[in-house]
């Protein structure tokens, strides 16, 4: 149990690294917060700054997330510490003391959690999401979808991890509830990463 405590308590002092404000104070010059949605996070960032700002963004939210599973690995080698980290990791992110408990929604933090935890699960999963972004032209439903699937699937092998699982899908839901509103009300934001893809690709003119 002193394990499990630590993971998350070291996930969650990593997860108050807000990827999005350092880019924004060091790189950009401005408080992200600010503009968009307000949400400090890759996709905000991304569409008002800017790709390279936002992939600047969602590297560091990666970055931070493998720094601290890597870490709790290092020093008790137990995997099911993997999903502690990386609840810690996004409880810190959703709701970091270092930004009076504002920040973002932890799709890039919970896609490496998956990814280090279940790497054949948790890749499948995110294409299906990925799928579903591009047909649903929606970036609220895919990351939910993607883990629910998940979490279904590692609770069907360990009733600890998938249990866990769950409740980070809870935080994002919860992080996510305005725009889950919007989508079923029909104002939700589209995003064509389809057309965005063939434009870049000079497919389309």
């Amino acid at each position: 149990m002193e394990a499990k405590i630590i993971a998350v308590l070291i996930g969650y002092i990593f997860g108050n690294f807000m990827s999005a404000m350092f880019v924004g104070k060091f790189y950009l010059h401005q408080d992200p917060t600010k503009f968009g949605s307000g949400n400090p996070g890759t996709a905000n960032v991304g569409a008002v700054f800017g790709k390279k700002a936002g992939i600047m963004t969602c590297v560091g939210d990666l970055l931070k997330t493998l720094l601290a599973i890597g870490l709790v690995y290092a020093i008790y080698r137990q995997h099911l510490l993997i999903a502690y980290t990386g609840l810690g990791v996004v409880v810190g992110h959703c709701f970091p003391i270092m930004n009076h408990f504002k920040g973002g929604k932890a799709v890039a933090v919970m896609a490496m959690t998956t990814v280090l935890y279940d790497t054949k699960a948790g890749l499948i999963t995110l294409l299906i999401a990925l799928f579903l972004t591009a047909v649903m032209q929606n970036l609220t439903i895919p990351p939910l979808v993607f883990m629910l699937l998940f979490s279904f699937y590692e609770l069907s092998k360990s009733v600890e991890a998938g249990v866990i699982f769950l409740i980070i899908t809870g935080i994002m839901a919860y992080k996510f509830k305005k725009d889950i509103y919007d989508f079923f009300t029909g104002h939700g934001k589209r995003v064509d990463i389809l057309y965005s893809i063939k434009k870049k690709l000079g497919i389309l003119k």
